[in-house]
This record gives C-alpha cells, sequence and structure tokens, in this order.
C-alpha cells in the first residue's frame, strides 16, 4: 500500500527528476555501449548497454507513473503495479537475450575485440550509477514503491554489470581471455533474470 504523508509531494517531484536523470544518462551511454558492442562483438559490453537502456525505459514509465500520481492520488496503486510488471517482463527479455547469445559464442569460440571507448564508458558508468542507484533506493523507502525500489535495483545492477563488462574487457585485451566477454554475459544474463523473478513472487529488496 503506498503511504501518504506531508513530504510525499516533494518526494514524488524528486523521483520524478531521478527519473528523468536516469533516462538522459543511460539513454545515452547505454545507447553508445550498444554501438560499441556491435563494432567490438562483445556480449559483456551488450548486456550492460541493454541494461542501461533498459533502466532508461523504465524510468520513462516511472516519469508517468508519478506524474500521473501528482495529478491524481487514487489512480497511483494500480500504476504502481504497472510500472512493476513492466520492469520485469524488461528484464526477462534481455536476460534471455543476453544469455541465448552468451551460449552461442561459448561454444563457437567468438573472440571480441577491446576498445578503449568501451572501457571508458563503463568507467564513467561506475562512476556514477551507484550514486543514482542509492538516491533512488532512498527516495523508494519514502514512497514506499517497490516499482521505484525495482528501479533503483537496475540501476545498481548496470553499475555491476559496468565493472563486469570492464573486467572482460581487460582481461581480454591483457591475457586474451576470449571467454571471459561472453562468460560475463551470461553472468549478467543470470542476475537479471534473478531480479526479475523477485520482481514476479513480490519480493521486496
Amino acid at each position: 500500500m503506498l503511504l501518504a504523508g506531508s513530504d510525499r509531494p516533494g518526494l514524488l517531484q524528486t523521483a520524478v527528476r531521478l527519473s528523468l536523470f536516469t533516462i538522459a544518462w543511460n539513454g545515452v551511454i547505454g545507447a553508445a555501449a550498444l554501438v560499441v558492442s556491435v563494432l567490438d562483438s562483445s556480449l559483456a559490453l551488450a548486456g550492460f548497454a541493454l541494461n542501461a537502456l533498459l533502466d532508461s525505459s523504465a524510468s520513462v514509465v516511472l516519469v508517468w507513473r508519478f506524474k500521473k500520481e501528482q495529478r491524481d492520488p487514487v489512480a497511483a496503486e494500480h500504476l504502481e503495479r504497472q510500472a512493476e510488471k513492466w520492469v520485469m517482463v524488461a528484464m526477462f527479455v534481455v536476460a534471455v537475450y543476453v544469455g541465448v547469445q552468451a551460449v552461442r559464442a561459448l561454444v563457437g569460440g567468438s573472440h571480441p575485440e577491446a576498445s578503449v571507448f568501451g572501457v571508458l564508458l563503463a568507467t564513467v558508468s561506475l562512476l556514477v550509477l551507484p550514486w543514482l542507484g542509492r538516491l533512488k533506493l532512498r527516495v523508494a523507502r519514502g514512497l514506499a514503491s517497490g516499482s521505484l525500489r525495482g528501479d533503483a535495483i537496475l540501476s545498481l545492477a548496470t553499475a555491476v554489470l559496468a565493472l563486469v563488462a570492464l573486467a572482460a574487457l581487460l582481461l581480454n585485451s591483457a591475457l586474451e581471455w576470449w571467454w571471459a566477454d561472453p562468460a560475463a554475459a551470461l553472468l549478467i544474463a543470470t542476475a537479471l533474470a534473478v531480479e526479475a523473478t523477485r520482481i514476479a513472487l513480490g519480493r521486496r529488496y
């Protein structure tokens, strides 16, 4: 149940601002990382990019959800459930795609290239996303919002995936461990599937 309180309007405004920032940041970073992942055939970077774009799309839904509550608080409960469903479905879709591609790469012996730009994108994300995820968690607690909490987990998961992708890129470049990239992508897919399952089962973080 959503909670009411004197500070709720302010928290709603903060939630909207955080969601708008996520749309802009992860939209740009995710799109750039996806292009680089295609050029370099890096599945780990693709997994990071898709998760970033997923987080951005989830934030679009949350902007709609929180702005709607500002105008019509009665509709908030229904919109909260709809937002949670969107996050869950999108996570499952990305998990299946990345997982299938990772298995194919491991079986086929795919050898990705490592680029300076890919390393830079992952590194910059590690500086921003943990901070963003923690802020979302704090606001989600104040609003008692499972959808924003799920989105916060997406932001923190994207940060972890950036670290995984960065490690895979560096290992492949320094030691020529070609399998590190698809193995990291498989780890990314598994983590997303687990988080999506938790949302589906209604578990709170």
